[in-house]
């Protein structure tokens, strides 16, 4: 891949150097209140570990290979080139070397010079401090100009189809311009400061300097590598929609942006604020910059922070073009850990019970723009003159957007230009107001002189309905009647627009008047032409899959031995659901909707598409909708139109519940229920639907909050309207569930899981289908959640309904039990899993055969008992039938094909060293895939992480297990939780990879951590241990045998022995093969304690339970 050179670059030295140091400074900062500088000097030393790792990974590949490959494609030119840049790495990683050598014994001068009481104030105060920290963050930063130049020099012959540079060339050419620019100014900044070298002190090291002259020389290597192509350096480009085709005016407030964000001199996160009245343009100005000066940035990204939900949603968009976890959390870490330039529009920001600052990602990376109506929020600014307040548009520039708006044809008349000139006045110069305007003299609603005399009189009756409204309800606060006031020139204009389509009788208007409403109920942005015609065609795709299941469930009958025949109870309760539904009203839709003619899906579809989208031209022609792009039938809507149409002033609470409750009935009808929706488009298509799901939920909570209020104040409450938990909020809880679980909502999707479970035992009895799914369904919810005692207490009783009332042999009871098995095996009750998983694998082979990927997944289930009883061959054999079989019927790359190879590869490292590299092979194909198809930050993603890391270590690459498991563990940390089984294995697995590295004091600490046995207790069993808990004890004594702490091990061991006796139950654990290594580690322990053997720190396999 590379030539010889880049296989010696000093980094595997650096790294160990960076480990330590990084250790140091955790330790340092290990108190009550951690030191901020200390956070600070921890942070870039993980930045410079990053940089460092991505270098080691080229140098590591490249020692792996025999001979270069490819040296024909370098020149020798290029071979110049390649040659001055490594040698540039190997110097810097090695001053690098220099600046974190002394750092562990400068920490421990202060500790005891200080003592421990005065430690937080006094570290900042350090000489040697910000010469080390800012010498380590220059020198990160040129670093990763280097390793954009290694590649680049990699990829500059590769070419497309059509000739032309390829896409990775391109990328890196850009990527490494401007990085180069980026750095320059910071090495001119750093001479100034320092003149031409930098001199760390210290009492303890003395002197140590490094020459500037070296980073500038490295940087000019970098310089000379760079291609002459043209720089596109914009990749991603996420704001939701575009900036309106007749976009007028706001030059100098777009010069003042322009400004802020190109100022060189800010090294910090830049933010801008732009706020104003409502309708004023904050939006978008924001877009049109974006759309301005998108080549300056790598990425834009939109947020919507008009609410606290909506915020977390957009965040989640983020996070999947990211390729994390679609959560808050990780999509803030993805950007604040980019080295490219970003913007963020940060839109809508007026909640002043929302602290803007948790909306942020935080660092000193990015640029910011917020846009707000509350002025408080002008404080958050950081660059040019921080803040700028968006007034209504000047004269000519309001005139001038009218005139567009209305497509008036130029040159002007005096006339028109007077006439707009009067409109612009009277509408407050609002450019919303404006665009309503010309939009509603476009379509022939008024002339330009009617304007005026058709808006008063929608003031007017907007006014008369407004006072009406507040009379009667107590829901309108003072600062919401200040909004209908300060924004009634845009609530007027949009009631003119509004009227004409209820005035109409066309069927594309009544269509849109329905869409529009629907629309106020979805989250305003990112509204999918799919979404409708999902909901109208997935019925008809469920009914077919209820056919066939009907079918299938005739021919299973037949098959069966003894079949049992439903109870009468179950039969009489599942009439009257029949009964129910026949007479109930269907769940209500839009008539664009809905199939009259019972058409096939075909033509359906074809259909839906036609009448939709004649009824979505009507409101792009109003400007009630916005096209975010040319290419794809996306829609957005402007929040203030947004909120208007579900606040009319004649829209009932009534009224507001029906449409609310057809917005969310079309979001449950887009989501199928399994066996449906496996597709990868369909998963990426239901966690689009997230934000809207978020969005008409919290309306639904605001519906119910007002009919509340409004049934307290009846004198008489005999005529009211109740919202109950019923059918239909059953199917949507179930269906909605289904999201957020995808999403890793799993606290929502539990919430909504229980509810529909409750409902749907109590209606039809916990022996039906239903019941028992949903069940099944919650069991693994609480299995994600860790709570894993309370998931195998709803396995037991779903296990003993299948018995009681489908019989032994029924696929559903097979399924069940190999469920509740896996989930035993997993509390360690390892002979009572056994049991079940032989059973289930009996009778699904003899229902299905043994080549069906029930009977398969079963089989791999019961290997990986097998694997926990130490029975390595055993498990070995069975996965490998389990994977092959896999293989063939489902495809090398399927999500559970995935599965059976990676537990393979972990019984195989337990065959012996002549199996390791296949394992490496195999882990290596697991990572890849499942970072492909499910994102690098999924937990199946990261668990592929930490089972290579495993490998690597059995191999001996202690080093790179170590980063592997760590850069998994921490991911795991921050999007699951501390507490969370997997982080804690995750954590476990790399203190040993630390044990195997001679780092045990430090694996000591988090084996410590690991080991307390109450984060175990939700998924411990009755008997209260947990085998995951009794494995890191017992590494944790092979750690603590490799320092020479014998009794305290010894102690630990002892305990073990007591563990043994409560897990598995009924006394179970003490017969396992564990038990008869734990008993021969005890009395080794005990004749070095005595003195009898030879103590050292030999390498000894530590088996896994």
């Amino acid at each position: 891949m590379y030539e010889p050179w880049v296989s010696h670059l000093g980094t595997a030295s650096l790294l160990k150097h960076l480990e330590i140091a990084e250790y140091s400074v955790e330790k340092f900062n290990d108190v009550s209140i951690p030191e901020p500088h200390a956070t600070d000097l921890l942070e870039q030393i993980k930045d410079v570990i990053a940089v460092t790792f991505s270098l080691d990974d080229l140098a590591t590949r490249e020692r792996r290979n025999s001979s270069p490959t490819h040296p024909e494609r370098l020149s020798a030119g290029d071979l110049v080139h390649l040659h001055s840049v490594c040698g540039s790495t190997a110097t810097l990683t090695q001053e690098c070397v220099e600046f974190i050598e002394p750092l562990r014994s400068r920490l421990d001068y202060i500790r005891s010079v200080i003592g421990n009481g005065t430690i937080n104030s006094q570290l900042g105060s350090q000489g040697w401090y910000r010469e080390t920290y800012e010498g380590l963050k220059l020198r990160a930063e040129v670093l990763r100009i280097l390793f954009s130049a290694i590649n680049l020099l990699h990829h500059k012959n590769d070419s497309d189809e059509d000739g032309h540079l390829s896409a990775e060339a391109t990328s890196f050419a850009s990527i490494l311009k401007y990085q180069i620019v980026w750095v320059s100014p910071k090495l001119h900044d750093a001479a100034d400061n320092h003149g031409t070298s930098v001199v760390c002190f210290s009492p303890i090291m003395g002197a140590v300097a490094t020459n500037e002259c070296q980073l500038r020389k490295a940087v000019a290597a970098a310089a000379a590598v760079t291609l002459h192509v043209p720089a596109s350096l914009n990749k991603h480009f996420a704001i939701g929609r575009s900036v309106k085709s007749f976009y007028t005016g706001r030059d100098k407030q777009m010069a003042k942006l322009k400004a802020a964000f190109d100022d060189g001199a800010y090294h910090g996160q830049k933010r801008f604020v732009v706020y104003g009245l409502g309708g004023s343009g904050k939006t978008e100005l924001a877009l049109k910059y974006a759309e301005d000066y998108v080549q300056n940035f790598w990425g834009v990204f939109f947020v919507d922070a008009s609410s606290r939900k909506n915020a977390s949603g957009s965040y989640s968009e983020i996070a999947k073009i990211g390729g994390v976890e679609p959560n808050e959390k990780a999509a803030k870490n993805w950007l604040a850990t980019r080295d490219l330039p970003w913007l963020l529009i940060v839109d809508n920001a007026d909640d002043d019970e929302i602290r803007l600052e948790e909306l942020l990602p935080a660092g000193t990376k990015g640029c910011i723009l917020i846009t707000s109506r509350n002025p408080a929020h002008r404080s958050y600014g950081t660059v040019g003159e921080r803040y700028l307040e968006l007034l209504p548009m000047e004269k000519e520039e309001a005139n001038l957007l009218i005139l567009r708006a209305a497509e008036e044809p130029s040159p002007w008349t005096k006339t028109v230009k007077d006439s707009a000139n009067v409109l612009c006045q009277a509408l407050g110069y609002l450019p919303l107001a404006l665009v309503h305007a010309g939009k509603a003299i476009l379509l022939g609603l008024c002339s330009w002189h009617g304007y005026l005399t058709l808006n008063d009189r929608q003031v007017q009756r907007i006014r008369r309905e407004r006072i009406h409204q507040r009379s009667r309800s107590l829901a309108r606060n003072r600062r919401r009647v200040e909004e209908d006031d300060t924004n009634m020139n845009v609530f007027s204009s949009y009631e003119i627009l509004y009227q004409s389509l209820t005035s109409s009788q066309d069927q594309s208007f009544q269509d849109a008047v329905e869409l529009l409403h629907v629309f106020s109920y979805l989250h305003f942005q990112n509204i999918r032409l799919d979404i409708l015609i999902n909901a109208a065609i997935n019925p008809l795709k469920e009914a077919r899959q209820r056919e066939k299941e009907a079918s299938e469930d005739r021919e299973l009958q037949q098959k069966l031995m003894n079949p049992k025949r439903r109870t009468w109870s179950i039969w009489i309760r599942e009439q009257v659901i029949h009964l129910t539904q026949y007479l109930d009203t269907p769940p209500s839709v839009p008539a664009a909707l809905k199939n009259p003619d019972g058409l096939g899906e075909s033509r359906f579809e074809d259909e839906l598409h036609v009448r939709l989208s004649m009824a979505l031209t009507v409101l792009v022609s109003r400007s009630l909708i916005t096209k975010q792009d040319r290419y794809e039938s996306r829609y957005s809507m402007h929040p203030l139109v947004h909120k208007w149409v579900r606040e009319r002033p004649d829209m009932a609470v009534s009224q507001q519940a029906l449409w609310c409750q057809v917005a969310a009935n079309i979001l449950s009808k887009d989501i199928l229920l399994p066996p449906l929706g496996d597709t990868e488009d369909e998963r990426k298509m239901r966690r689009e639907l997230l934000p809207h799901i978020i969005h008409v939920r919290s309306c639904q909570q605001v519906i119910r909050d007002m009919l509340e209020e409004n049934r307290t104040r009846r004198k008489f409450h005999w005529l009211m309207i109740v919202i109950d938990f019923g059918r239909l909020q059953a199917v949507e809880a179930a269906r909605f569930s289904r999201v957020y679980s995808e999403c890793g909502l799993f606290n929502e999707a539990l919430d909504l899981q229980s509810k529909a479970r409750a409902f749907i035992t109590q209606t039809l009895g916990e022996e039906h289908l239903l019941s028992i799914q949903i069940t099944l369904v919650l069991a693994g919810t609480l299995h994600e959640l860790s709570r894993v005692s309370e998931a195998v207490q709803l396995q037991r009783r779903v296990y003993d309904i299948c018995v009681k009332s489908l019989s032994q042999d029924h696929p559903l009871t097979l399924k069940v039990t190999d469920l509740l098995g896996s989930s035993l095996c997993f509390q360690g009750r390892w002979t009572e899993s056994l049991n079940l998983h032989e059973k289930a694998v009996e009778g699904l082979s003899n229902v299905f055969g043994d080549a069906h990927e029930n009977t398969l997944k079963a089989i791999g289930n019961l290997a990986r008992v097998y694997l926990r009883r130490l029975e390595f061959e055993k498990a070995a054999e069975l996965q490998e039938i389990a994977w092959k079989g896999m293989k063939k019927r489902m495809g090398e790359s399927h999500i559970e094909t995935l599965v059976c190879l990676e537990d393979l590869a972990l019984s195989y490292v337990k065959l012996g060293e002549h199996h390791l590299a296949e394992c490496h092979n195999m882990m290596t194909f697991v990572l890849e895939h499942r970072t492909k198809a499910l994102g690098k930050e999924q937990p199946y993603t990261l668990l592929a992480m930490c089972n290579l890391g495993r490998v690597k270590l059995a191999m001996g690459q202690y080093d790179e297990a170590a980063r592997y498991i760590k850069e998994a563990v921490t991911i795991a940390e921050r999007n699951l939780g501390e507490d969370h089984f997997g982080v804690l294995a995750g954590k476990m697995y790399y203190a040993q990879a630390l044990v195997h590295q001679g780092r045990c004091e430090e694996a000591e600490e988090i084996f410590c951590t690991v080991v307390d046995k109450q984060q175990y207790k939700k998924a411990s069993d009755e008997y209260g241990e947990h085998p995951d808990r009794i494995v890191a004890l017992w590494y944790l004594t092979g750690c603590l045998e490799r320092q020479g702490k014998f009794q305290k091990a010894l102690e630990i061991c002892e305990g073990l022995v007591e563990s043994l006796q409560r897990i598995g139950g009924k006394g179970l654990g003490t017969k396992h093969k564990f038990a008869i290594l734990l008993q021969e580690e005890v009395l080794k322990l005990k004749k070095k304690i005595r003195g009898d053997v030879q103590s050292g720190a030999e390498d000894w396999d530590i088996p896994e339970l």
